[in-house]
């Protein structure tokens, strides 16, 4: 049976990142431009027609490979308008071709991720992925599941390899998981914190910690 991924997350929270890891295995049909390219516009994405005008889906699309990887922000910009992609009645489309549908949700610490919106679109959009989310696709048939952005950095391809398993899905492990990738995305928004409140009375604990040993 054929199998379609579809990833998605609020605006930046990692969907080029994620598109392009699920598409580096040489089983799975994904968004090619990303395995040689750090950044491609989100409009040039393999279905991003679909997520405006789903009916455009045929089923010819799945033909070939048995895996395929589609990926969408949420919302997304098509052709210069802002939309709410139309994932749940791609993914029903895609069911009545015969293909099996998983969705899964991008995670990324929220302070951060909120910080990447007001930086790049001025205006902080997870509320409105979050309502699309909960409302739409949480309470569709489809299986949903959510891929976690720090996850990866910290444990790379032992994180992928458990998300395969998860998803049922191909996924590469080697070193080319690492292309374009130099540092963790969200060192840039994190600063050294020099002192915090809760620092004395940890420091107190383990003093008085440490005279009961000694006593």
């Amino acid at each position: 049976m054929k199998k379609l991924l579809i990833i998605t997350g609020p605006q930046g929270s990692g969907n080029h990142l994620f598109s392009r890891l699920l598409s580096l295995h040489p089983e799975v049909e994904g968004w090619e431009e990303l395995k040689d390219n750090y950044w491609v516009p989100s409009d040039q994405e393999p279905f991003a027609e679909y997520w405006v005008e789903p009916n455009k889906l045929i089923a010819e699309h799945f033909e070939g490979k048995d895996y395929h990887l589609a990926n969408v922000s949420c919302p997304f910009f098509y052709d210069g308008t802002r939309y709410v992609p139309k994932i749940l009645e791609v993914a029903e489309r895609a069911r009545s071709f015969g293909v099996q549908v998983e969705i899964a949700i991008i995670v990324r610490d929220q302070n951060i991720n909120k910080l990447q919106q007001l930086r790049v679109r001025k205006e902080h959009t997870t509320p409105i992925a979050q309502d699309y989310y909960y409302n739409t696709l949480l309470s569709s048939s489809f299986n949903v599941h959510f891929l976690d952005h720090e996850a990866f950095f910290l444990h790379k391809e032992h994180y992928l390899k458990w998300v395969s398993k998860v998803l049922d899905f191909p996924i590469a492990t080697g070193p080319e998981i690492l292309k374009f990738i130099d540092q963790d995305a969200n060192i840039k928004y994190v600063q050294y914190v020099d002192e915090y409140w809760l620092d004395k009375v940890v420091l107190s604990g383990c003093e008085s910690n440490r005279d009961e040993r000694i006593g």
